[in-house]
């Protein structure tokens, strides 16, 4: 569960630091006091994109850090998988987003991913918003509702399956679509390639030619040079001099030895010296100009520079040009092998991509019949006991192994959640039919569902009750505080019938200090309790009445046997 959540610097949050329990707890207070703010700020660390316009006019970045408290083995074999260690049986997950752009994550201390967190947070908690609502009037949203573990690692084999049909789908597709003209192209190609293939081009090789014509045009400098060099080694007897100097210098080392330093030194000059005499005499002795030498250099350039010109290109890419050129030929040539071959594929692949997209729908129908019970006795203690639903599948045409719209990124499942609220009235799309508060109940329901599905420790739910009062109302609130006996949860409302059956009340409000809007909540005792929920109930009638109420329904809640 979650026991503490600290954010600093959170649009209109300055520092907040709040410690939750265990059972239901409720949030109230005005409207824009920074309700919803908090489940943001709770959403980031649970996978949430992060976003500088976060950050509180004048910071410079904003921080949030929640604790979970209790991993169970499916979270903790996570972790370790992510080499991430568990101390005190606790979850500390930090967002820090600056001002920059730059948004980091920190799982108990580790630098981790976007993805990671949502892997692990995916079993920890989830929370409701009305967009959920809305998500009930999208049916590409509806495999999201049904999938679970066993069919999200199904959907992982799915879209490997996937992206290798589109891979063989597109390979085939450009083949097929090679006009007559460009088959004609095959003696142009051929040209071309004859052409580079006589130039017989390599690597690298035009920077060789160019150093060696340099050294042929500048052979009298060169030769001039070297002459100057040994010239000077021979007349001033420079390696015999040095060769006198290490015998002197030996002779001092025999007497004293802090002369073998300088005679080391020495013996590395007069040896190297020497080398390098001989190195010089030795290309003085072989060097030679070749007139000749120099025009065929000149004009293997010249062959070079006009193709690189001929083709835009450089050397290197001119090159591999070539290997392309002879590659295109040769499926010219072949284009019947090449063109069956890539049939083939397709038909394998979509074979494979079928096989996978069959046992997909097939774990999501035992999914769907699941979901579509547990909806159903849910619904019962909503006020909805009339209500006839089911969740339809449509019949996937995937037959035509080369016409691939029927396999979608998440499958090849088309569903609707059809409904009746009404005795006698045929069943319609869930989206067409539900009011407001009904859509609340059905998300309430499928929620309750997600909740025994994945094992979530924490549900928070953004004004789930919206639209709705009287008995519905209380259902709802009876639905919640039922779902707290194994699961934390977190309730943002404005009904007081909702927050008189919460364990926990805490009151959200926004003050100015410093000419600045900040956000405070505070946990209300008993008394505070009473008084808040007395004005949630009426602003206008009397405060004893009001109180007197509000006090029935806390202590009613506090005696009903769930």
């Amino acid at each position: 569960m979650l026991t503490t959540l600290t954010v600093q610097n959170f649009a209109i949050i300055d520092n907040l630091m709040i410690d939750f329990s265990e059972g239901f707890t409720v949030l109230t207070g005005e409207t824009g006091a920074g309700k919803s703010i908090i489940i943001d700020a709770i959403g980031l660390l649970l996978g949430d994109r992060a976003s500088t316009s976060m950050i509180r006019v004048g910071a410079k970045k904003a921080i949030v850090e929640g604790v979970f408290a209790g991993c169970d083995e499916k979270i903790t074999s996570i972790l370790d998988e992510f080499g991430i260690e568990v101390a005190d049986n606790e979850i500390i997950i930090r967002r820090e987003i600056s001002e920059n752009g730059k948004s980091t994550i920190r799982i108990n201390g580790i630098l981790s991913t976007l993805s990671q967190l949502e892997a692990i947070t995916r079993h920890l908690a989830d929370i409701h918003t009305q967009e959920d609502n809305k998500k009930l009037f999208d049916t590409l949203n509806y495999v999201e509702l049904i999938d679970d573990e066993s069919s999200l690692a199904i959907l992982e084999s799915y879209k490997i399956a996937l992206g290798n049909y589109k891979a063989a789908l597109k390979e085939y597709n450009r083949l097929k679509n090679v006009s007559s003209n460009e088959l004609d192209k095959q003696d142009y190609l051929k040209y071309r390639l004859k052409e580079l293939d006589n130039a017989n081009l390599k690597f690298g090789e035009i920077d060789q030619l160019e150093y060696e014509a340099t050294s042929l045009n500048n052979y009298d400098n060169i030769f001039k040079n070297l002459s100057l060099i040994k010239t000077t080694f021979d007349e001033n007897n420079i390696v015999e001099s040095l060769y006198n100097v290490k015998n002197y210098l030996e002779k001092l080392a025999s007497y004293d030895d802090k002369y073998n330093n300088y005679l080391e030194i020495l013996n590395d000059c007069y040896f190297n010296l020497d080398d390098l005499s001989q190195e010089m005499a030795n290309k003085l002795n072989h060097l030679e100009y070749d007139e000749k030498r120099l025009d065929e250099i000149n004009a293997r350039i010249g062959v070079i520079q006009s193709l690189l010109f001929k083709y835009h290109m450089n050397l290197e890419d001119l090159i591999e040009y070539r290997e392309s050129l002879r590659k295109d030929i040769e499926q010219f040539e072949a284009y019947d092998y090449y063109l069956e071959k890539a049939e083939k594929e397709v038909i394998s692949s979509h074979q494979e991509l079928v096989h996978v997209a069959k046992a997909l729908t097939t774990k999501r129908l035992n999914n769907a019949h699941s979901l579509t019970e547990s909806i159903r006795e849910t619904l019962k203690d909503l006020y909805l006991e009339k209500v006839q639903l089911e969740i339809v599948f449509q019949d996937a045409n995937y037959q035509d192994p080369f016409e691939g719209s029927a396999f979608k990124n998440n499958g090849a499942d088309t569903i609707n959640i059809m409904i009746s609220f009404n005795v006698g009235e045929p069943m319609k799309e869930l989206s067409k039919v539900a009011s407001g508060g009904e859509m609340s109940r059905v998300m309430l329901a499928i929620k309750t569902h997600l909740i025994k599905n994945l094992s979530l420790s924490t549900m928070i739910f953004d004004e789930i009750d919206t639209g709705i009062s009287g008995d519905v109302a209380q259902a709802v609130a009876m639905k919640m505080k039922k779902i707290s006996q194994n699961t934390q949860v977190l309730s943002i409302t404005h009904l007081p019938i909702v927050a008189a059956a919460a364990d926990h009340h805490f009151y959200i409000s926004k003050n100015l200090k410093d000419d600045r809007t900040i956000t405070s909540i505070k946990e209300l005792d008993q008394n505070e309790r009473v008084k808040c929920i007395a004005k949630m109930l009426s602003a206008t009638a009397s405060e004893e009445v009001s109180t007197t109420l509000a006090s029935e329904m806390v202590s009613n809640y506090k005696n009903i046997k769930l």
